[in-house]
């Protein structure tokens, strides 16, 4: 792990809002953070600038974009050439909007953090889950506009948890709870989604704080505090000391505690920006001077923040998207099961000796065999699947120099954009996409998530004992010759089955007629008579993700180390694979069925030419009387 992430992402909580921060988790200007100078359309899903935001564990990589003021998405260039990056001024000439994130989640990095959060002593920052955007309007012509989002009367205005966001709240707390990782205390903004959020963590009552009030309703931070100087920038001064202050706060010992803001508090407060729902895990480090001796206190208008004794500058050690808990909890399951294991036959326990969920290249080679094929099988079987680092994920000076075969990677998409021009970013345009899931569909109870997790492996799984044969796959290349670039006998609907066997148990798109990328100029979509910025779906151009385990089942089918009745039967297709596993069935029974009507005739001809020409002539000659016999008959 990158040694480094300690000093750049420690929060030394010294502000100076606007511009660049000392207090933030991320480099650059507080107020368009994750801004990485291009406006990030179109989507710059592969972008390799370093993370402005570091953190211990690349879960995600997040960043803000983009939509000009006049609806379009037509920038400038930042050297005035075709071939610059676009840019623009956040809310001078563009809006920024949503904010995007790929998540990059492997199993190796999720056990890891789930030790620690075990052992408790940090503080979970989240954004509130997913809402209506279709309320923003409400929210910002009535409580926002008139400073009384507080009262219980008028909650009916606000921003709402949608069912999706509900649900996926739930399931992060549920697997909290599962996995027993502790949580003392809750805390939340006084707005109806973030308590309706930190709500399902603890059994105890959620703590309303105004540390957490919406910077949003800016105007009512400045009343509730008493600051008379009615201005924007100091009721976002408050708000970033609060927050830098509160989560800098220890939690009890062996413990967590959960507290549910705003995007906007967060972006402010560190200089983050995340999408609904996701959250940061932060640690007070009390090996630093504490807030009160570092900063002591800072003056807004005809008030004076002072911070606390008790808070710390902290380390930033994760962002956790919505579905990262429950795939943390699927990868610490899998991992007590391959620790357990007895059965000499299990490939992941095999290979993976140390049960970190990661085969190193020694311990496949040690588990493959020394010679032969082994650091060849090694480079092609990593070769096969996406890379976190083409999503952005920072990559560490080990895995640089080492690069290993993680065990369970879940890596998606989750952007779009707001629609401003006609609908002051109340429509929301979604761009979610799942590239790569071999961590498994989950469920209830630990035995379902580890039968999904191995059936999400099972490629995986028989691509390492077909290589075992190292006479028919010698060399990497011949492993691409065989493997990626073979000939398919297979007819197209076979073809489309094992496709859609994929994308029912990965929950990935992989069909190859992808929606590229499009911008104002080149989309007849239109809103209003207004043309989209950005198209209102989009799917990654085919190629663009070099996940080849498609073609290597394929292969392996074809090379006859699997059969489309196996794999359906192995991964568990509810229906992909199941008319394509019954004509196989039906073939070999019909087979078997020729076999023997076919040995049953050449039978039956045997015997007929035996009996024509064989015991027919025999009888008759043993049954034809002797001449005198005759004659004495006959006289």
């Amino acid at each position: 792990m990158n040694s480094n992430y300690s000093k750049s992402a420690k929060i030394l909580a010294c502000l100076c809002l606007p511009g660049a921060a000392l207090g933030a988790i991320c480099s650059g200007d507080n107020a368009s953070s994750n801004w990485y100078g291009a406006v990030a359309y179109p989507p710059y899903f592969t972008r390799n600038a370093p993370e402005k935001c570091p953190q211990k564990y690349g879960l995600a990589r997040c960043e803000l974009s983009a939509v000009m003021k006049d609806g379009s998405s037509t920038f400038a260039r930042s050297d005035d050439n075709a071939g610059g990056e676009e840019v623009c001024t956040p809310n001078v000439d563009c809006f920024p909007t949503k904010h995007n994130c790929n998540d990059t989640l492997v199993c190796s990095d999720l056990v890891n953090l789930k030790d620690e959060l075990a052992n408790g002593g940090y503080n979970i920052v989240c954004r509130h889950e997913k809402t209506y955007w279709q309320q923003q309007t409400g929210e910002v012509k009535n409580c926002l506009l008139n400073a009384n989002c507080m009262d219980p009367q008028i909650k009916d205005t606000q921003r709402q948890l949608q069912p999706m966001g509900w649900n996926d709240a739930d399931a992060f707390a549920t697997a909290f709870q599962e996995m027993g990782i502790p949580v003392d205390k809750t805390f939340s903004s006084p707005f109806t989604r973030c308590a309706q959020h930190a709500d399902l963590f603890s059994d105890e009552s959620n703590n309303k704080r105004l540390e957490l009030l919406y910077l949003g309703s800016w105007r009512e931070v400045l009343a509730v505090n008493n600051i008379t100087a009615i201005s924007v920038e100091n009721a976002f001064k408050w708000q970033a000391y609060n927050l830098r202050n509160f989560a800098g706060k220890k939690p009890m010992a062996g413990t967590n505690n959960v507290m549910v803001t705003h995007g906007f508090n967060m972006m402010r407060g560190f200089g983050t920006a995340v999408d609904e729902g996701y959250c940061m895990v932060l640690k007070p480090d009390d090996t630093q001077p504490s807030l009160a001796e570092s900063i002591g206190n800072l003056t807004v208008a005809n008030q004076v923040f002072q911070f606390d004794s008790d808070s710390f500058p902290v380390d930033a050690i994760a962002r956790m998207s919505p579905q990262s808990a429950l795939h943390m909890q699927t990868c610490d399951d899998v991992r007590v099961d391959l620790s357990g294991s007895q059965d000499k036959t299990d490939v992941l326990a095999l290979y993976d000796s140390n049960h970190d969920m990661k085969i190193t290249r020694d311990e496949f080679i040690s588990a493959h065999g020394e010679g032969g094929n082994s650091a060849d099988a090694f480079d092609f079987i990593h070769s096969v699947f996406i890379q976190a680092d083409t999503l952005g994920k920072p990559s560490d000076d080990d895995e640089a120099s080492a690069p290993s075969i993680e065990l369970g990677r879940f890596f998606r998409l989750n952007w779009g954009w707001l629609e401003y021009l006609t609908s002051g970013g109340n429509i929301f345009y979604p761009w979610r996409v799942v590239l790569e899931n071999t961590m498994g569909s989950g469920g209830l109870t630990s035995s379902e998530r580890v039968a999904a997790f191995r059936k999400a492996n099972f490629v995986l799984t028989n691509l390492i004992v077909a290589l075992t044969d190292q006479d028919k796959y010698p060399s990497k290349s011949e492993m691409e010759k065989k493997l990626v670039r073979c000939e398919s006998n297979d007819n197209s609907e076979s073809q489309e089955h094992l496709t859609s066997c994929f994308e029912e148990v990965f929950h990935t798109s992989t069909t190859s007629s992808k929606e590229s990328t499009a911008t104002s100029g080149d989309t007849a979509e239109s809103i209003f008579g207004y043309p989209l910025a950005y198209p209102s779906k989009w799917e990654p151009e085919n190629g663009i993700y070099d996940s080849r385990s498609l073609e290597v089942v394929r292969c392996l089918v074809v090379q006859g180390s699997l059969t489309h009745s196996e794999i359906s039967h192995a991964m568990g297709c509810n229906s992909a694979l199941l008319s394509i596993s019954s004509k196989e069935e039906v073939d070999q029974t019909a087979k078997i069925l020729a076999w023997v009507f076919g040995a049953l005739f050449i039978c039956s001809l045997v015997a007929l030419a035996y009996t024509l020409f064989g015991y027919l002539p025999k009888k008759l000659k043993s049954s034809k009387p002797e001449k005198n016999e005759f004659e004495d008959n006959e006289a």
